[in-house]
């Protein structure tokens, strides 16, 4: 298999998917445009990523009205609410009913909200998704 490696692995080499799920969310991202996620179940998720942090997670924005952002119990659903938030761990549910921990970083005036979302969290939902598109 290898030659110039005197350890062979005993595994076989299989091509994970993800990997294109991911290389198609990076071009998104380049290209600064929004991504559509397919999951599974048929759902889809949009968001915007802005930047990511291997310590703090991806920084993602997303409409507000479209997915239900919850702050101890209460909804996120204006921009007075969003803004007492600021800073503060929230849960952003999707469509299927996943739901993330969302750390909101601020709201625009066109009812976008942005949040950091934990890369662990992100990679324990990835098997989920079928597709990605830009927007």
């Amino acid at each position: 298999m290898y030659p110039d490696i005197p350890y062979q692995p005993f595994y076989l080499y299989y091509y994970d998917y993800r990997q294109g799920l991911f290389q198609k969310i990076l071009a998104c991202y380049q290209q600064k445009r929004w991504v559509r996620l397919s999951f599974r179940d048929g759902t889809t998720a949009e968001g915007f990523i802005r930047t990511y942090d291997l310590s703090r997670g991806v920084l993602i924005y997303i409409p507000m009205q479209r997915y239900m952002i919850s702050f101890e119990g209460v909804r996120v659903d204006s921009l007075q609410k969003a803004q007492n938030c600021i800073g503060k761990r929230s849960t952003l549910k999707l469509p299927n009913n996943i739901s993330l921990t969302f750390t909101i970083e601020g709201v625009d005036q066109s009812q976008n909200i942005s949040g950091w979302v934990n890369i662990n969290e992100l990679m324990s939902v990835a098997g989920q998704v079928v597709d990605a598109n830009c927007i």
